[in-house]
């Protein structure tokens, strides 16, 4: 019987494109879709965030009913008028805010872009709005912001909910966006804090950048936010000034995030926490990395960012924590493979791989995602351990929706439930081909080639191109332009590979069976010309045939044979 598995889906958004809960819908549809016995697998999906787009949503899903939106009249990163979300919890006594809903880089159109001009007073005003209401924590997560400020709009908010005294603007923008005043600043701040006294702020970081240098808030994250060359020396400078005017902390790890917001909130007495951690926290996601046979992640863009911080850095810390190794899916990865095995991850599968198209990629994220009207194909060999014959090599399209309750590695059937599955994946299977390399071609190239080889032949042969190529163990290469990826232990994992494993090894041992009628003596007909004590001793009674893979150990013992 199939083992029952747990199955961890755990992504972030795909920015642009799906919600993280998107994202996890659409996997838990490859997984049944490809998993040998994934309609009876047990699935939890934790749609995740690390302080950026959709956190709010995340935080309502681990809370259940137990909050409430609240809509707060403020400013967007222009200082346009607008509502926005305050999520309230615990009764009122706690309160999460989403940077990127107030003073978001996606609430801007492209042409609206411009760090010179955006403001964080907008986030201000709903931290303010959340302590007036008597909430005695505010969490509140930074990613995904538009500004580039150093937290100074945000101050100005803090300042003028505090009632202090009207100030003159000199860290203001061309626009006039609000700025702090550089007279008795640290007056100012120091009454900011007496205000926000028995109140805790957590902050939600998704980056680990600093406030300042080539690493830091400007240079780093100024161009997406619409900042050109010469923009950045001129924000550079900026932040500069205002850092040594406000005091803030220029090499603190997360001080860059929001443009500068996370140094400006740790100012205030914040604690900096990663994103990934705290929503993890509220969703109980170590106890479900500890439960899970396998765990899945992602999120759209996976880059050196994705390990210093963001949500796939926090899982795969607590999948080494369990000796896991995840499995990461994205929209494009800019990784080398070297970079992320090293990291622990067992693979990495990019939508771009199969739509490099990007605005297609992006467009069509959901279907490429679930695996809907893809054609995987799976690959697998049998008789790489035997001493003769062939090694057959099989690839296997199954149609959507297949299933049957003996699929499995066929090393785990008998011999029955093999001869009963072969027929039902040669008839529904989408396309199917078996490939034999010869023992002479064995000895020629290495069993290792050859079973590769006969892989590659038999998708050679298939009638259709796959989109994915699926392939059992851990040495395949990319086969004719479609993307192939590895599987250990594939052949009990994925249902495609586990019907070539199904095809390859009936094929084989019928090919064993009618050849032992030529060479009776072996027992090839009972042992395939496996290894066994019963074939070395025939060998060693009637010699070789022209069958026998003279490349190898034919005699069971360390002697040299030359032949």
């Amino acid at each position: 019987m199939t083992k029952i598995r747990n199955i961890l889906i755990v992504p972030d958004k795909f920015k642009g494109s799906l919600s993280a809960e998107g994202v996890a819908d659409a996997l838990e549809s490859a997984v049944r879709r490809n998993l040998v016995g994934g309609m009876n697998a047990r699935i939890v999906k934790l749609p995740m965030a690390d302080g950026g787009d959709g956190s709010m949503e995340v935080v309502e899903a681990a809370l259940g009913g137990a909050c409430e939106r609240v809509f707060v009249a403020s400013f967007d990163a222009l200082m346009r008028p607008i509502q926005a979300p305050v999520l309230l919890f615990d009764e009122g006594r706690q309160a999460f805010i989403e940077m990127a809903k107030v003073c978001g880089l996606a609430m801007l159109a492209p042409q609206e872009r411009n760090p010179e001009k955006t403001t964080s007073y907008g986030l201000g005003v709903l931290i303010a709005a959340a302590m007036a209401r008597g909430c005695r924590r505010v969490v509140v997560g930074i990613g995904g912001s538009a500004t580039n400020d150093g937290g100074a709009g945000l101050l100005d908010a803090l300042c003028d909910a505090a009632n202090t005294p009207t100030r003159v603007r000199t860290f203001s923008s061309p626009s006039g966006a609000p700025g702090l005043e550089r007279t008795c600043r640290s007056t100012r701040l120091a009454h900011i804090r007496r205000v926000m006294e028995g109140v805790k702020i957590t902050v939600a970081c998704d980056v680990d950048n600093p406030l300042l240098g080539p690493d830091g808030a400007t240079m780093v994250y100024g161009p997406q936010k619409g900042a050109d060359a010469a923009m950045l020396g001129r924000l550079e400078r900026r932040m500069e000034r205002f850092a040594a005017e406000a005091g803030l902390d220029t090499v603190l790890p997360g001080g860059g995030a929001a443009g500068g917001v996370g140094a400006a909130l740790h100012k205030l007495g914040a604690e900096l926490v990663p994103g990934w951690k705290l929503f993890g926290e509220l969703a109980g996601l170590e106890e479900q990395v500890a439960a899970a046979d396998y765990v899945v992640t992602g999120e759209g863009r996976f880059d050196s960012q994705s390990l210093e911080g963001k949500l796939v850095s926090g899982v795969l810390t607590l999948c080494r924590k369990y000796h896991k190794k995840p499995v990461v899916v994205c929209g494009q990865c800019a990784l080398a493979a070297s970079v992320w095995k090293k990291a622990g991850i067992a693979d990495v599968y990019s939508l771009s791989e199969i739509e490099p198209d990007l605005a297609r990629c992006i467009s069509d994220a959901g279907r490429l995602l679930s695996g809907d009207r893809l054609l995987v194909a799976g690959c697998d060999e049998a008789g790489r351990g035997c001493l003769a014959g062939p090694v057959f090599a099989a690839a296997v399209i199954l149609p959507e929706g297949f299933s049957h309750p003996l699929l499995n590695d066929s090393k785990q059937l008998t011999e029955a439930q093999r001869d009963e599955l072969r027929p039902v994946i040669e008839r529904e299977a989408v396309a199917w081909t078996v490939t034999a390399v010869s023992a002479e071609e064995i000895d020629r190239i290495n069993i290792l080639n050859a079973s590769i080889e006969g892989m590659k032949r038999s998708l050679d042969k298939l009638p259709v191109k796959p989109d994915l190529v699926l392939v059992d163990g851990n040495r395949f290469s990319s086969w004719n332009g479609a993307p192939a990826h590895t599987v250990v232990k594939g052949d009990g994992t994925v249902q495609a590979i586990a019907a070539a494993s199904v095809l390859a090894k009936t094929h084989r041992d019928q090919y064993m069976r009618e050849l032992a009628e030529t060479y009776p003596q072996y027992g090839w007909d009972r042992n395939m010309a496996y290894p066994t004590e019963e074939h070395r001793r025939a060998i060693r009674t009637y010699g070789v045939t022209p069958h026998h893979r003279k490349s190898f150990n034919l005699y069971g013992d360390d002697a040299t044979v030359l032949f």
